[in-house]
């Protein structure tokens, strides 16, 4: 008998969760679909988005830039050892444009600026709620989704694919140096190396990307700061969720969108 109580309670603590991770997901996509409706509705709300577009995106590249430097350099230093066993060094710099462009600057942008930006979106929302300005805007007949929750998902919508875009360019040169210095490979041939080994679709499907992470980072730290309850604490707990689901969601969109642009 105990063991089929126990047994009974997980089943019901499963079902308890499965129920409210479908009914997160629908109140996701429903603020999400939100957001794109407003984007049409009088007014469009230019200064907003201009505003979002500076604080998420301009303060964000320095990140962005040191980061995928180093990650550049550490690349081709791990490859570029790696290949000399095998006498394949000329390769180096093609797997490293090709690798960095189509995925690791993408990623690596989209977590960096899921832990700066979709943190500071919850932190920020969740304050408001929990200071009942939200629901004092409602009062106004202002609407939270078009005044909070849109802006941020244009500008980030923008400004995310130029970060990665920024972003692979410096890892790249951030390979260069390590190429020059440590490997002794020419300037001049590691970067035609470089451009002969990328296409426009590369490109295109790095930054593609980049367009699905910002929807995800910016829908998830909406909607868990405007549902943020219990105080400051519930500020805390729901920045803390906003960051961890945002970066999961990222690496298992990568997967699916990693297929789906194959097959394009």
């Amino acid at each position: 008998m105990p063991q089929r109580g126990l047994a009974s309670g997980t089943l019901q603590s499963w079902d308890a969760f499965l129920l409210g991770t479908i009914r997160h997901i629908g109140a996701t996509f429903r603020l999400m679909g939100g957001a794109f409706a407003a984007i049409w509705k009088r007014p469009f709300e230019a200064h907003l988005i201009l505003e979002q577009m500076e604080n998420i995106g301009l303060k964000s590249l320095t990140i962005v830039s040191l980061t995928t430097f180093f990650t550049g350099m550490v690349l081709c230093l791990q490859t570029a050892y790696s290949f000399a066993r095998f006498g394949a060094k000329p390769y180096v710099a093609k797997i490293i444009a090709f690798s960095l462009t189509r995925e690791l600057g993408p990623v690596l942008c989209a977590l960096i600026v899921s832990g700066r930006v979709g943190s500071g979106i919850a932190a920020e929302l969740g304050s408001m709620a929990v200071t009942d300005q939200i629901d004092a805007m409602r009062v106004m007949g202002a609407s939270p989704i078009k005044k909070l929750v849109m802006p941020r998902m244009v500008a980030l919508a923008i400004m995310l694919p130029l970060l990665a875009l920024v972003g692979d360019v410096l890892g790249i040169l951030g390979g260069l140096v390590i190429a020059a210095v440590e490997m002794k490979i020419k300037a001049s041939f590691y970067i035609s190396s470089s451009l002969s080994v990328l296409s426009v679709r590369d490109i295109l499907s790095g930054t593609g990307k980049c367009f699905f992470f910002a929807l995800i980072i910016t829908s998830v730290g909406c909607y868990q700061g405007l549902s943020t309850t219990g105080g400051t604490r519930g500020v805390g707990i729901s920045t803390t969720k906003a960051v961890v689901i945002s970066s999961i969601l990222i690496l298992v969109a990568d997967f699916f969108l990693t297929k789906a642009f194959m097959l394009i």
